[in-house]
């Protein structure tokens, strides 16, 4: 026999094809920065998922496996969750966690440094028709962090409580000089959460530019990722060239204007081979 929650979801349909909305639950970001800003080096993980991401990605486990090898991987088949030490500590992180009556499973500090990106990817086996969401709960944020979604933007305030949709295509980037610190939640999907979403806010996505590919950037960006450094420069081709730095934009969150490349190159080419003339 079908559950309530399952007949919820099967009557509220538009609630599962949102990319992301904002969730009617009030936070005091400050307490919950100043519990962040009191962790120890040592609380901290790099995280583990390396192929995804560039510059300083780590997180604190709030709510683990016990002995898990891996107490910030949030294990989808795993039904053992509990608090760790490190929650017992932050009476602030506690009192946020409690506001959310449906299961909680993983519950983790998640911290972006400066200049960090998070590629675009998928987190499968996340979603309102297979029973498991994730929340983000934004501690610290500051102005040039990006959010995408399904190829949409959003800012998000610190502050604030987003679901969304993460088993959407999603990048994240910090192009700010201050930390993003979000809260993030993995739970089960109940009554209470069906009606907390019922009532939620749609977010509409920012109208904006990508910020454009820079020879700046991409200089720094071959300085730190020495196989894509080998990859474009055995390209032989222009157009396989253009292609691959195609590529690497859409992976990073910029744009890239193809005819200004291609301008860009022939100027350079033209430079070389007048290089020795008077």
């Amino acid at each position: 026999m079908a559950t309530t929650c399952q007949k919820k979801l099967k009557t509220m349909h538009f609630q599962t094809t949102i990319s992301a909305c904002r969730l009617p639950l009030p936070f005091n970001a400050e307490q919950l920065q100043t519990e962040a800003a009191n962790l120890a080096a040592s609380d901290w993980q790099a995280h583990f998922n390396n192929a995804i991401y560039q510059g300083d990605w780590s997180a604190a486990a709030l709510r683990a496996v016990p002995g898990s090898h891996n107490a910030i991987y949030s294990d989808p088949n795993a039904d053992n969750w509990t608090d760790t030490p490190l929650l017992e500590r932050c009476p602030h992180l506690q009192a946020a966690l409690s506001q959310f009556a449906c299961p909680l499973l993983s519950a983790r500090l998640l911290r972006l440094a400066p200049g960090a990106v998070i590629n675009e990817h998928r987190d499968h086996g996340l979603g309102l028709d297979v029973g498991e969401v994730r929340i983000h709960l934004v501690i610290a944020t500051n102005p040039d962090v990006e959010c995408r979604i399904n190829g949409s933007s959003y800012h998000w305030a610190a502050g604030e409580c987003w679901y969304a949709d993460f088993s959407l295509p999603h990048f994240f980037a910090n192009r700010g000089d201050t930390e993003r610190i979000h809260l993030v939640i993995d739970c089960k999907v109940n009554d209470w959460l069906l009606a907390l979403l019922a009532t939620a806010e749609q977010a509409t996505p920012n109208v904006s530019t990508l910020p454009p590919l820079t020879v700046a950037w991409l200089y720094q960006h071959l300085q730190n990722d020495a196989q894509l450094h080998r990859q474009l420069f055995a390209i032989n081709t222009k157009d396989d060239f253009i292609a691959a730095l195609a590529s690497v934009a859409e992976r990073s969150g910029h744009s890239l204007d193809e005819p200004e490349l291609r301008q860009m190159m022939r100027q350079n080419h033209r430079a070389w081979i007048e290089r020795n003339l008077p």
